[in-house]
């Protein structure tokens, strides 16, 4: 007892520094400072221009990161070569027939079952790549350890979503996909030039699949594309030219190098980098579609005025009596709100639009039944087969591409009504949407005055540029604000850092100041970058850590 009459507390034992590495120390002696990235972009929008800008920017930093590209092309090649599948040899001349060619090669190699077929023989790629750089026997089935070096591999470029998300689950945080933006019309032009000026009818074809073939298998790039964490314009040509073709000087419209070394600043921590406002916005409209229950697709708004400053966000989601619309109460309000009415919880759960579609097509083939049999030569009506064959063709054109059915308010509108009940003005105001918007949303957003709309996800079914072709501007050159006297609103593809990296890129994870002294000091992370690529398991990593003789 001590002198005061109370129970003396023995203190711990302090132990001096453990030689043994901490558990920091082990979880960091596991990165493997390596980088996978990717490029995605339609036919024409110039991946392998922005590939090859990149790795020229990562090789010239310092320190250096080594980097290699990794040509999906090249693979597919190998693959044909392996199933004695024909192929363009370098002699064939560049024409839309080789060009469909390559098509025809990466959907063969996708349509055993394996979507992500192509990324597999990435990843194989990438194994030998880094046994070359590191000097070591790459086997079948054992791991190629990676050095330490700082190293990119950089794949140009993925043509489907299955390979994006393989990707994305092997190499994890330290895998990026960037997105190449280019207007069609651009496109079409050099794929006009580059392929011997084709038949427009062949050239719009190839150009569709390459967005979206019928086939699960083909190339899906538009769904792809939205999956990128980083989006950069490629439309400006990197070069100018005379009449006759003689090269003059590089474009100063063409920025791709300047908006790649922010993506590398960001990543390397070289900087202290901050979002711009159109990338607060959208991450904003991103937030906001997760409030969606759409059993079709989530879809998110974001309203800014011309300061920036956020004025109301939107959802795609079904309206109810009093404002607003289903799932926007608070949980602890007093007075119970009503029953949710969507269309993924009421009681019989299914989606308008959908079955007011099949309600339509059946309407059809049953017209189509009775006018065959009324027909003087005909002995009977649609037989099962051809009733099948129709019904799926009515189903992929346009009766199945109808969206006045669905109950949803859309994301935009739900945003333009959100700001008019708060007493917000929409004139001049910018918007953001995860999604391109529909013809009806179109019509809207330009009657409330809003002056620019920028969105990620491309949308088929829209024909907003064609209904609305006296208000709407679809490329920035020459455009003037309606709100500053202009006749257009410009609906344009966003560009910049993607909302599912928001938080990695702009996140302060770091010390940035000497505490003593108060200067600028950029400091490593603490327990490693947020880029961290682990060259072990999580079940290997659990081994080590808890291994009793702390080795």
């Amino acid at each position: 007892m001590s002198e005061a009459g109370k129970p003396e507390v023995q203190k711990p034992t302090v132990k001096k520094q453990a030689k043994e590495p901490t558990s920091k120390t082990k979880v960091l002696a596991e990165a493997s400072s390596e980088f996978v990235f990717a490029v995605v972009g339609h036919t024409g929008s110039g991946t392998s221009q922005v590939a090859e800008a990149f790795a020229n920017l990562l090789s010239g930093q310092r320190p250096q990161i080594q980097s290699r590209i990794i040509k999906a092309r090249e693979l597919i090649q190998e693959w044909a070569d392996s199933e004695n599948q024909p192929y363009p040899d370098g002699t064939a001349p560049k024409n839309i027939e080789t060009a469909t060619t390559w098509q025809n090669l990466g959907d063969a190699m996708r349509a055993s079952g394996d979507y992500a077929a192509v990324a597999r023989s990435v990843i194989g790629k990438i194994r030998k790549v880094r046994g070359e750089l590191t000097n070591t026997e790459v086997k079948d089935g054992l791991p190629v350890e990676p050095d330490g070096i700082a190293r990119a591999y950089i794949i140009d470029a993925l043509r489907h979503p299955a390979e994006v998300n393989l990707l994305r689950h092997l190499y994890q945080d330290a895998f990026i996909l960037i997105g190449v933006v280019c207007d069609q019309d651009v496109r079409a032009m050099r794929l006009d030039r580059k392929l011997g000026s084709p038949r427009a009818q062949d050239l719009n074809e190839f150009m569709r699949r390459d967005e979206k073939d019928d086939k699960k298998y083909g190339q899906q790039v538009a769904k792809t594309f939205q999956l990128a964490d980083f989006y950069v314009d490629n439309t400006p040509d990197r070069f100018l030219y005379t009449e006759n073709g003689k090269r003059l000087r590089e474009n100063p419209e063409w920025d791709i190098n300047e908006k790649l070394a922010r993506l590398v600043r960001i990543v390397t921590h070289s900087e202290i980098e901050r979002p711009h406002l159109s990338e607060t916005a959208m991450h904003h409209a991103y937030s906001a579609k997760m409030r969606s229950a759409c059993l079709s697709r989530q879809v998110g708004a974001a309203l800014v005025d011309r300061q920036g400053n956020l004025l109301a966000t939107g959802t795609n989601e079904v309206p109810k009596a009093g404002g607003g619309v289903y799932g926007e109460n608070f949980e602890n309000d007093a007075q119970k709100p009503p029953p949710d009415q969507r269309c993924a919880y009421r009681p019989d759960k299914y989606c308008s639009s959908t079955r007011e579609q099949n309600d339509i097509i059946d309407e059809i083939l049953a017209d189509a039944d009775g006018a065959l049999k009324a027909g003087e030569d005909a002995q009977r009506g649609l037989n099962e087969k051809q009733r099948t064959a129709l019904r799926k063709k009515l189903k992929d054109g346009r009766v199945g591409d109808t969206i006045e059915f669905s109950r949803a308010v859309h994301a935009e509108m739900d945003a333009l009504l959100s700001a008019s009940r708060s007493g917000s003005s929409t004139l001049g105001t910018r918007l953001f949407v995860t999604t391109y918007p529909c013809h009806y949303c179109a019509r809207h957003i330009i009657s409330a005055g809003v002056d620019e709309v920028q969105y990620i996800e491309p949308y088929f079914k829209s024909l907003a540029p064609q209904l609305h072709s006296d208000a709407i501007q679809q490329r920035i050159s020459d455009w003037k604000p309606p709100s500053a006297g202009g006749s257009t609103v410009l609906f344009r593809p966003f560009t910049g850092v993607a909302p599912r990296l928001y938080r990695r890129a702009f996140f302060k994870d770091r010390e940035l100041k000497n505490e003593d002294t108060g200067d600028r000091d950029l400091q490593a992370p603490e327990w490693g970058t947020s880029w961290l690529l682990r060259k072990k398991s999580y079940v290997q990593l659990e081994a080590q850590l808890t291994k009793r003789d702390g080795g």
